[in-house]
């Protein structure tokens, strides 16, 4: 009896909130220190062959841009030409795109048909260098014209055989371990076949073979076959998960049939996949996909179709004459590029998502970001119940938000800002789209500044940037600071394997980049493709160099890169031997287009190898100093007769003092004794290095 009574309160309670207007908040906590994927951006396709036109400077401002009224995007998707004579006519439109997308621009790249496969044929085996090079010569060429591709496929929906080429699984997995690491050749990341409907089984073969995921740097998709009523299961991929293999939605279009600023209305529309029916055409099935490619599906990219379409996120002519597009509508961003702008515009490349509450109530659907820089919380929330407002309060804990900037788009608002709204403790609730009375259907944006963060810059290592022309050693790669931005190394497998060489001491303790104690002295090893390491050196003259690396592989496969600012240095130098004691010289040209001082990167792009150090020579195929006779400690610029140059550092890496001593002995009684003049010692274990020959012990010191 007493239960029912309490039964018959709530339900009276339930209904006088409702009468008077009441309504509970849903809950979104975000923990900022659940992380998940980099976020690399948001995009669309320009394929000017097939358009009939490509990208103007005023479109490539509204696309690209970040400010008012613009999208955000920073990516540009472009078809690789059938044959050469093709390949210039996307150029232009990449060169605005990334005029006003500036550092943050991505380019990539998809081919359809080749001199090698056309429509319905697939590219026989004895073909796939010839393929290989045609898409190498697209990449050099489009690096030529001053716009590099940041990545490259080797096939558009290998799956839909008929309209262009195709790839069964088991072409897609061969070429992939025979052929497409060779697309790395200009500094240009590998994508793998883009599967028109997300079909698991044209990666798994793949997935399963870490010789052949080896190959791929990026896993591409299409979202075909999918829509607002398919269910989550759909956009998980659990065996991606688990290779860790980065994703990206590289083309979907959520309705073709209607105009891009139809917010709710009920059509006949389909698309590749899914049949011609009357259904709902909702704006806002936008965000939702985008919601879930990112939060439910670990995508790491997000790229639409045809950026100016009637279904586009810029508005264009109905190409079909379906539709009346009214003539002041085009030209302008759609209520579809607005939904997607509520992403584009602040969820930045080199954001982290983070874990949030990722379906509070029914309809409703949170993600949360944050900054690169790891100063910013972005929280996107989208309300897909068109018939009722919601409230919805977010948690931020310890994260010292005093406020948070508000953006929203609905029927009636166009990525409006809202103003701030308070936060405390913490938290803050808000109502979407509040004192709407139309459609309650939105999605709304909260940006907040973390305050009182303690933002580390990177540093060079032992403070001063190295010089070039110069020596540099591998291990001593920049001192990482605070956030994304300052990270200066990725390393694929945070165990330091190399700490056992040196006494179970890391030699930049805490980093987990794999550094060996040989006898020449302290080499990086255990390289695995995609890891990278970066130095901050300071060109002393522009122009002509060349590049010698010392290293060693028992592997026929090996290599790396090297790029400067970001932009392509040098092209894969290929490594191969028998033994990882068996060092030798390996070497580039290079051209420096500046002096002065830059962030120079190296990129494992085949896997196994160790490096001990790598030096530029002024002059294009000049002679390395060390290989011509020249002592290290000349060519470090010692001249120190009878003696050698000691270093010590701290277990984490940094650099203590310097010192001349006759011999090792003279050096840690020198250090161990306090006799060095004008250098700090630490308290407990420090390691001094023989510079020249790279030999080090450790020392314990007590005071």
């Amino acid at each position: 009896m007493g239960n029912k009574i309490i039964n018959r309160n709530l339900i009276a309670l339930g209904s006088l909130l409702s009468l008077t207007g009441m309504v509970f908040a849903s809950t979104v906590n975000v923990d900022l220190g659940d992380e998940h994927q980099i976020i690399r951006g948001f995009g669309a396709m320009v394929h000017t062959a097939w358009q009939g036109y490509g990208l103007t400077e005023t479109d490539a401002q509204l696309a690209f841009g970040t400010g008012d009224g613009e999208i955000g995007l920073n990516t540009l998707r472009i078809p690789v030409g059938d044959n050469s004579n093709g390949f210039n006519a996307d150029v232009q439109a990449a060169k605005n795109a990334k005029k006003v997308a500036g550092n943050d621009f991505i380019l990539f790249a998809t081919p359809w048909t080749s001199p090698y496969a056309g429509s319905g044929s697939s590219v026989s085996s004895g073909n796939y260098q010839k393929y290989t090079d045609h898409l190498n010569s697209f990449a050099e060429y489009m690096k030529n014209q001053g716009v590099p591709l940041y990545a490259i496929s080797f096939q558009n929906e290998p799956d839909y055989c008929h309209a262009w080429a195709c790839m069964t699984a088991d072409e897609i997995y061969n070429y992939t371990k025979g052929y497409a690491d060779q697309l790395r050749k200009h500094g240009t990341k590998v994508i793998s076949a883009e599967s028109f409907a997300y079909q698991r089984n044209q990666y798994d073969k793949v997935l399963n073979d870490a010789s052949a995921l080896k190959n791929w740097d990026i896993l591409g998709a299409h979202f075909y076959a999918s829509d607002a009523k398919k269910p989550d299961s759909w956009f998980q991929y659990s065996l991606a998960d688990q290779k860790n293999v980065e994703r990206w939605m590289t083309e979907h279009y959520t309705e073709s049939q209607g105009s891009g600023n139809y917010w709710r209305t009920y059509m006949r529309t389909g698309d590749q996949a899914n049949e011609n029916k009357w259904d709902t055409v909702r704006a806002m099935d936008v965000g939702y996909e985008i919601h879930r490619a990112l939060a439910v599906g670990n995508f790491s990219q997000y790229t639409w179709w045809y950026l100016k379409r009637c279904y586009g996120f810029i508005m264009d002519k109905d190409y079909g004459n379906k539709l009346q597009i009214p003539q002041n509508e085009i030209g302008k961003v759609s209520k579809r590029g607005y939904v997607a702008s509520q992403y584009a515009r602040f969820i930045r490349p080199g954001a982290i998502r983070v874990g949030a509450t990722i379906n509070p109530e029914k309809e409703v659907y949170a993600s949360a970001y944050k900054s690169a820089g790891e100063d910013s919380v972005i929280v996107v929330l989208v309300n897909r119940d068109y018939k009722n407002s919601k409230t919805v309060t977010v948690n931020v804990p310890n994260a010292k938000i005093e406020s948070f900037h508000m953006y929203t788009t609905s029927e009636a608002k166009n990525a409006q800002y809202e103003g701030e709204v308070e936060v405390k403790n913490g938290s803050v609730t808000i109502t979407m789209d509040a004192g709407n009375t139309s459609n309650k259907d939105c999605i709304v944006t909260l940006v907040g500044e973390i305050g009182d963060v303690v933002k580390v810059p990177r540093k060079p290592y032992g403070g001063i940037a190295m010089e070039i022309p110069g020596k540099i050693e591998a291990e001593n790669f920049d001192v990482p600071g605070s956030g994304a931005a300052n990270r200066t190394y990725k390393e694929t497998d945070s165990d330091d394997h190399g700490a056992e060489s040196n006494g179970g001491t890391s030699y930049r303790e805490g980093t987990g980049v794999d550094i060996y104690a040989k006898e020449t002295g302290y080499v990086v090893g255990y390289n695995q493709a995609g890891d990278w390491l970066e130095y901050t050196v300071n060109v002393k003259e522009a122009g002509d160099y060349t590049m010698f690396a010392w290293v060693a592989t028992d592997n026929s496969t090996s290599g790396f890169s090297l790029s400067l600012d970001g932009e392509p240095l040098v092209d894969e130098v290929s490594l191969s031997g028998t033994s990882f004691d068996t060092y030798g010289y390996v070497q580039a040209n290079v051209k420096f287009p500046t002096a002065g001082e830059h962030i120079l990167r190296l990129t494992v792009t085949g896997s196994w190898f160790d490096i001990d150090y790598f030096s530029f020579v002024k002059g294009k195929d000049a002679t390395d100093p060390e290989a011509m006779g020249i002592t290290p400690s000349k060519v470090l610029g010692l001249n120190v007769s009878g003696a050698s140059y000691y270093e010590v550092f701290d277990l984490k890496g940094k650099k203590l003092g310097g010192f001349s001593a006759k011999s090792m002995a003279e050096a840690v009684q020198l250090w161990k004794n306090g006799n060095v003049k004008g250098d700090v010692r630490a308290t407990g274990v420090n390691i001094i290095r023989d510079r020249a020959r790279g030999i080090t012990t450790k020392v314990r010191v007590s005071n």
